[in-house]
């Protein structure tokens, strides 16, 4: 069956066919019309922060067209669908940026609140933003929505997605980078239990693993930020939650424990965030955590709660210094 896009966004169907989204005007109104159409489905989306761009504030010249892509891959026998912005004539393999949307969000939509395109537009990245399942991921556990009443193979389906985008776009397999929000978040790190090579680094907002990955898995660096107010994932955790949520300190302990930090964590200040990073752990890997102070379970935009940067600055910060899979 063929999905149709919006005009801005296009689709790309067996024929593999291209929309050229001309930036930085035609781009703008794009993520406009998209934030819009999705309100109307998911009101509680207007009530959140837009993201700023990447702080570099690019100007118009620093810019570049892109090429937006509605691909599908087939997991189990059912036909998925993700999409793809990519720059337009790239001659150098760039890094993949998979972004996992919250529950009751779409790919598209949270591609562009949360600042990540301005990486495409820079030439910096190539971005994916996948679709759940009725707008919902599998996180195991029971969790979440329908895909995890179903037993969605979501797992399966990220990985498939990441050796479908290679197929298509210059990828860096050595930069291949994960990022999830909330419900997203917490696949994130089932995914990452599963795949722990497939990665270069992981970054969540929002989200804790809901259980530690097997004893022996290979260490992965991860970034996990979260607000000292949120009350969708609550700082302390939730034990009565179903499923249970650890608290985050013990989330961090699990991803300092898989990748061997033993040394104490340096701590400072970015804005108002607490920021603590252990560094060399296990295969010059790291744990870093981000708390925004004051700060709920919405995605952090530039210049909240005292001037602190935006969480797609941070975690491109963190994701972009690790070049290459931990194993390979």
């Amino acid at each position: 069956m063929r999905h149709k896009g919006s005009r801005a966004g296009s689709t790309a169907s067996g024929s593999g066919r291209r929309h050229v989204v001309r930036t930085p005007l035609a781009a703008a109104i794009v993520a406009i019309l998209a934030v819009l159409v999705t309100a109307v489905a998911h009101p509680m989306l207007l009530q959140r922060p837009q993201a700023a761009s990447m702080p570099s504030n690019p100007t118009a010249a620093d810019r570049f067209e892109l090429v937006s892509q509605a691909q599908a891959v087939s997991v189990d026998g059912v036909r998925r669908t993700y999409r793809s912005i990519a720059p337009l004539h790239v001659t150098s393999r760039l890094p993949l940026l998979v972004v996992l949307h919250g529950r009751g969000e779409s790919g598209s939509v949270v591609a562009s609140q949360t600042g990540f395109l301005g990486l495409v537009e820079q030439r910096r990245a190539i971005l994916v933003a996948p679709d759940g399942e009725q707008h919902s991921w599998n996180a195991g556990h029971g969790c979440c929505g329908v895909a995890g009443s179903r037993g969605v193979p979501d797992v399966r389906f990220v990985a498939a997605i990441v050796a479908d985008a290679a197929r298509r776009w210059p990828v860096d397999a050595r930069r291949v980078y994960l990022v999830g929000y909330s419900n997203g978040g917490k696949l994130a790190y089932s995914e990452v239990c599963a795949h722990p090579t497939l990665f270069a680094a992981v970054a969540t907002y929002g989200a804790v693993p809901l259980s530690p990955c097997n004893p022996g898995t290979a260490a992965v660096p991860f970034l996990l930020a979260a607000g000292s107010a949120d009350r969708v994932l609550p700082f302390g955790g939730k034990p009565g939650g179903n499923p249970p949520l650890p608290s985050v300190p013990q989330a961090l302990a699990w991803l300092r424990a898989q990748d061997g930090c033993l040394a104490n964590p340096r701590t400072g200040r970015d804005g108002s965030t607490v920021v603590q990073q252990w560094r060399g752990c296990a295969g010059a890997t790291e744990v870093e955590s981000v708390v925004y102070p004051g700060h709920g379970h919405a995605w952090p935009a530039a210049g909240i709660s005292g001037g602190s940067p935006a969480a797609a600055t941070v975690m491109w910060a963190f994701l972009s210094r690790h070049g290459e899979p931990v194993a390979r």
